[in-house]
């Protein structure tokens, strides 16, 4: 492992200060890198363990975020414009204004062996080496990958309490001023496949919606409804979790 935190550092040495639409092309002529070889471009380094010929080639650095079920990725990608079987350390480095939302030190590699937006395409490495101070995080690939896609994303190894990370006010004062005058759950548009129904103390339903956006006011059927404390429903991902709880309506007099 130290081997392989020594030569990723010497790599980032040689790195230049460049734009995200930046790109390496590779004509027919084709590019060796000898194995052993620290060779970087972009803020993304390679060192093969297998002498590497690239021809035909562009790799291209873009501000694209891959939109995971429960986090994102940063926002760099590296794209390749066709797949590279590739054995040796590779590593990106990232700007801490590039991190969206994430801890540096939760971060791990991802890639797709296709050229894709879509979250279930990426292969997560969970033992890659973070270096925040430096921002920096690689791996060592033993065996050949096939890489189209490649950027990093934050792994939370457990996660006590499934939806944990929304939150429904308890109390609405739905008056006109602007100020808590929908029921707010937060990080709801997490989970834009939700319904919500809300129950009076008798059992009626006096409000339901698919996709719940924070915009219930204590309406129903477009008349307010009285002052009283109701049942709430929220199920997410088509039954795979539920929310449940009270909510108050109080009015001024």
């Amino acid at each position: 492992m130290k081997k392989i935190i020594a030569s990723l550092a010497f790599g980032f040495l040689l790195l230049p200060a460049v734009k995200l639409k930046a790109q390496l092309k590779v004509n027919s002529e084709s590019l060796f890198i000898q194995n052993g070889t620290v060779f970087s471009t972009e803020g993304l380094t390679l060192v093969p363990s297998t002498d590497l010929q690239l021809n035909n080639l562009t790799i291209s650095k873009q501000p694209s975020v891959v939109i995971f079920p429960k986090f994102n990725s940063i926002q760099r990608m590296y794209r390749f414009s066709k797949p590279l079987s590739f054995d040796g350390e590779l590593a990106l480095s990232y700007e801490n204004v590039e991190l969206n939302g994430n801890e540096a030190k939760n971060l791990v590699l991802t890639y797709a062996p296709m050229t894709s937006n879509n979250a279930k395409d990426f292969i997560q490495v969970t033992e890659s080496v973070v270096n925040p101070d430096h921002r920096y995080i690689g791996q060592l690939f033993a065996k050949a990958i096939l890489l189209s896609d490649i950027t990093a994303v934050s792994m939370v190894a457990s996660v006590a309490k499934p939806y944990a990370d929304l939150e429904g006010n308890n109390m609405i004062t739905p008056n006109g001023d602007g100020k808590n005058d929908t029921w707010i759950v937060k990080n709801i548009q997490l989970y834009p496949n939700n319904e919500l129904k809300i129950f009076d103390r008798e059992g009626r339903v006096v409000f339901t919606m698919f996709g719940y956006d924070n915009s219930w006011d204590g309406m129903f059927n477009g008349i307010p409804l009285q002052e009283d404390t109701y049942y709430y429903i929220l199920t997410l991902d088509s039954g795979k979790g539920k929310k449940t709880g009270f909510i108050s309506i109080v009015r001024d007099k």
